[in-house]
């Protein structure tokens, strides 16, 4: 009795303690205004984090059962400055009491309207909010668990001082599903997007399940749906898409893909673009490395000029250090005006994931053209090439054989550093008949100009050599050319030039300089020359005795040309001398 007695009294006693903590939670909903403190907090954000804290309108407070604040307009300013950081319209958050006990935040869904902020990344790295994150005052190891995130009429403002970079996301809304510490979540957002470098002007939409867990280093993206819609990489109307699951481990070279489809097409360059990648599984693991048919396509249209091509890679497997596939196929056509050119190819593939080394053992094809100005109408080639890329080195070279008709061309090709290649080459060939490539045409002509821009040439690194056995144009032939050619970005030079046009020998160098108005600097010797074989008859009239070399004059040249013999209609000529003067090399008046 006396045991039951107890438990009676300690009951009545909870039951007491239980109605005093309801009454006092009571008095303090009824009593209790937040409002009042917001002076306090205010000058608490002043003190600690120098920056001011502007709270607009009421804010509203439950606490039972669970604690909630709703907010009306709150912005805060840059530090020590009246310039606003960052605002957010309205938000509402409540939150469970009971699990607060356990260190764990369970929350409801956390509504946020017409959120702002303003990121700056000064030039020596800082930004305009590490203060906001000062290590001192890390939040406690407390687990998190919110029912989901709505974002609405949002924008963001990002701003890198040292290399100008600006970008700028606005009408921003987010919806996401239930958020925990290491789970997937549902994410749905679209947004506009505008930045200088690269110049981007667009509306992108994403939506899929997610896992981003840093820890780990583990990525997922499940039922991936995204959109980017508008003018980026240089173009205009770009339209890439993406869909499909992807799962990835950086750290450890893991990837897991499922029906991963990837598609952008626009208007680059004046031409009609289009590129669709097709990856229905691939695993890629520690040790093993699998696949199936992965398909890219690509299509350009310009002018009515078109250009299709279509590459498969089967059958992938083995492992990162050893990955092999049984082909690498696929196919090309181009239409140009009346010329079709159509062509196939294959080869095996084989390959180190991890040293990002990469071979075509053996890459085989055949091409077809169809062109009916062509002499026979139509020609077919066929071709060999081997290639080896070492990625992490910025590493390729390449040997090929090409033959089209009688036409053999052959040699090597190496390229060092992918952003800005330096090529070295060695081109070889018996011989070109440039009349059973090129269409006939009528008479052409050709003129000097002082408005040439060969700028382009400043991105080229070339350094190599070209040998041609024969070369066969309309009525000339060209015999025994060999040359050494570089360009560095300031000059193209033709050094050791050696080459028989018909009956003459030429010898000598020739670079070119100045790009953006060309400067033509030369030393040539010809041992003789028949002037007939190459002026017009009908510019060589009767009794003339004299070349008119006035085309010369636009051109930006300073050189000379020996001439042993030359020989024009009637006149004969030993040891002719030709010198020019670039304009910036002649001596002022």
């Amino acid at each position: 009795m006396k045991t039951a007695k107890i438990l009676k009294h300690g009951l009545f006693a909870l039951a007491s303690l239980v109605a005093l903590l309801l009454l006092v939670a009571a008095i303090v909903a009824t009593t209790f205004n937040p409002n009042d403190y917001k002076p306090l907090i205010i000058k608490l954000v002043k003190e600690k984090k120098e920056r001011t804290l502007t709270i607009e309108g009421d804010i509203k407070l439950a606490f039972w059962p669970k604690i909630g604040a709703t907010l009306g307009k709150v912005s805060i300013s840059e530090r020590n400055s009246d310039k606003e950081f960052a605002s957010i319209q309205s938000a509402q958050v409540a939150l469970a009491v009971l699990p607060l006990l356990k260190k764990q935040l369970v929350v409801d869904t956390i509504y946020i309207d017409s959120a702002q902020a303003n990121i700056i990344k000064y030039k020596d790295g800082t930004t305009n909010f590490d203060d906001l994150l000062s290590k001192d005052e890390t939040l406690p190891d407390i687990k998190f668990d919110i029912d989901g995130i709505k974002v609405s009429h949002s924008a963001l403002n990002y701003t890198d001082e040292a290399t100008g970079a600006q970008y700028a996301l606005s009408e921003f809304n987010l919806t996401s599903g239930h958020i925990a510490s290491a789970e997937p979540v549902d994410l749905a957002a679209d947004f506009s997007i505008m930045a200088n470098q690269p110049e981007i002007s667009a509306t992108a939409k994403l939506k899929g399940n997610f896992l981003l867990d840093p820890e780990t280093g583990h990525f997922v993206a499940k039922s991936l749906d995204a959109a980017i819609k508008g003018d980026l990489l240089g173009s205009k109307d770009v339209i890439i898409t993406a869909s499909g699951d992807v799962d990835a481990k950086p750290e450890t070279r893991e990837l897991l893909i499922d029906h991963l489809k990837l598609a952008a097409s626009g208007q680059f360059n004046g031409a009609k673009l289009a590129i669709n990648l097709n990856a229905p599984e691939l695993v890629a693991k520690k040790d093993e490395i699998s696949g199936k048919k992965v398909t890219l396509s690509l299509s350009q249209d310009k002018a009515g000029d078109t250009f299709k091509a279509n590459l498969i890679l089967t059958d992938l497997k083995g492992s990162p250090k050893t990955l092999q596939s049984s082909g690498v196929s696929g196919d090309i056509v181009a239409v140009q005006g009346k010329r079709t050119i159509k062509g196939k190819f294959s080869s095996p593939f084989n390959g180190n994931l991890e040293n990002l080394i990469f071979d075509l053992p053996r890459l085989a094809g055949n091409l077809e053209i169809k062109d009916p100005s062509l002499p026979n109408g139509a020609m077919q080639g066929n071709f060999d090439l081997t290639l080896h890329t070492d990625v992490k080195n910025e590493l390729a070279n390449s040997q090929f054989n090409l033959n089209i008709d009688d036409i053999q061309l052959n040699g090597d090709v190496a390229v060092v550093s992918f952003a800005k290649p330096n090529i070295k080459f060695n081109l070889n060939a018996d011989k070109l008949n440039l009349n059973k490539l090129m269409a006939k045409s009528g008479k052409t002509t050709t003129k000097f100009s002082d408005k040439s821009d060969l700028s382009t040439l400043k991105s080229l690194r070339l350094d190599g050599k070209l040998n041609v056995g024969s070369i066969l144009y309309d009525k000339y032939l060209v015999s025994g050319l060999n040359v050494s050619i570089k360009t560095d970005g300031e000059k193209l030079a033709l050094t050791g030039l050696k080459v028989k046009l018909d009956d003459s020998q030429i010898k000598g160098r020739l670079s070119i300089s100045h790009f953006a108005k060309p400067r033509y600097t030369f030393d040539m010797d010809i041992d003789q020359l028949d002037a007939d074989k190459y002026i017009n008859a009908s510019d060589n009239k009767a009794g003339d005795t004299l070349i008119d070399l006035s085309a010369l004059k636009a051109l930006n040249a300073d050189g000379s040309l020996h001439i042993g013999n030359l020989k024009y209609g009637k006149t004969e000529a030993s040891n002719v001398h030709i010198d020019l003067k670039a304009d910036d090399q002649k001596p002022n008046n």
